[in-house]
Order: C-alpha cells, then sequence, then structure tokens
C-alpha cells in the first residue's frame, strides 16, 4: 500500500486502508477515519460502542481505549478497560469508553511510509494486532466514534454469516427487510 501511495503522481494528502475482513464498511466510517487525519493526527482509525458484554469479552473483537483528546491510548482484544470488582452496565457498554475497533485506517504518507519501515514490536507480537506497532513508536492514531459496522470476519462463524448476508443482498433483500 505504500508503495502504491508513494508511486501516485503528485501524491497523496490522505491514504485510505479498509481492512479485508470488513466487507461491510459505510462510508461514514471511511469519512470518520480520514476526519481524525484533517485534525492533525498522522493515523486516523474508527471505533463504536461495544454494546455487549459478550463482545467485550470475545478475544475477536479487538477493543481500543482513547484519551481525552480522542486518541488512542491502546488496543486490545481483552476486555478493556478493566473495570475492578464489577462488569460493566449495559449503559457503559453503549458508550464511548467501551470501543470495539474497526478495521479502517486513513493515513498521512509520512505515517505510512513511517509505519512500514517500523519492526513488528513486543506488543504487536503479542496481541498480533498491527496498530500497537505505530502507538509503540510514538506514532499518533486518533480515533473517531461511529455508529456500528455490520460485523468484520474474525472467525468461521463470522465468514458464514457474511456470506449469507451477500446471499441476501444479490438477491435484493437487506438485513433490513429480514427485520420488518
Amino acid at each position: 500500500m505504500a508503495e502504491v501511495a508513494a508511486a501516485r503522481p503528485g501524491g497523496a494528502e490522505v491514504v485510505v486502508n479498509v481492512q479485508g475482513d470488513e466487507p461491510f464498511i459505510e462510508e461514514e466510517h471511511v469519512a470518520g477515519a480520514v476526519a481524525r487525519v484533517r485534525a492533525g493526527w498522522p493515523v486516523g482509525t474508527v471505533a463504536s460502542p461495544v454494546g455487549t458484554r459478550a463482545a467485550w469479552e470475545d478475544p475477536s473483537v479487538v477493543k481500543v481505549v482513547r484519551n481525552d483528546d480522542g486518541g488512542a491510548l491502546y488496543f486490545s482484544r481483552a476486555p478493556i478497560p478493566h473495570l475492578r470488582g464489577r462488569a460493566p452496565e449495559p449503559s457503559e457498554l453503549a458508550s464511548d469508553a467501551f470501543l470495539r475497533h474497526i478495521g479502517v485506517y486513513a493515513y498521512t504518507p509520512e505515517a505510512l511510509e513511517r509505519w512500514t519501515r517500523l519492526p513488528p514490536g513486543r506488543l504487536e507480537r503479542a496481541e498480533r494486532l498491527e496498530q500497537l506497532r505505530p502507538l509503540a513508536a510514538g506514532i499518533g492514531i486518533g480515533v473517531a466514534v461511529v455508529g456500528p459496522a455490520a460485523g468484520g470476519i474474525d472467525t468461521p462463524e463470522d465468514a458464514r454469516r457474511a456470506a449469507e448476508r451477500l446471499a441476501r443482498e444479490q438477491d435484493g433483500r437487506t438485513d433490513r427487510d429480514r427485520s420488518e
């Protein structure tokens, strides 16, 4: 991706990457990531409230904790933020304190080039999360809170649901049609 961005005549102001395991990304998600870069972050991404305790505890769901200015503090497969001595309330899981990362990134060309030159670090290797590489190197990641994505593909069950959804959409039916 960095090679393509560098080869573009005249360069690019912002480079966008939608992860292949996120087939149902909405325009709002891309716009949110781009807006973070335009606001001055080297890298932008998006997240939505995790919503349920099951998702918060699921290691296939990547969570992100942000600081007060919206910058990512940490990404994890573990349930973060940890609440000592209690489980989160449903209202907390629906808030921007408990976020599920969505695999959309926007970068300045310089941040993308720097990221690609960095070796994987110990946190990235431990969590198996590439976005920990720039964080560990001091590259800021701005996180916009957006509406939920239809769901990424992280497990065989997710792949089955995605295939069913695509088949319905090809037949002209949507998830909204099914719920009415």
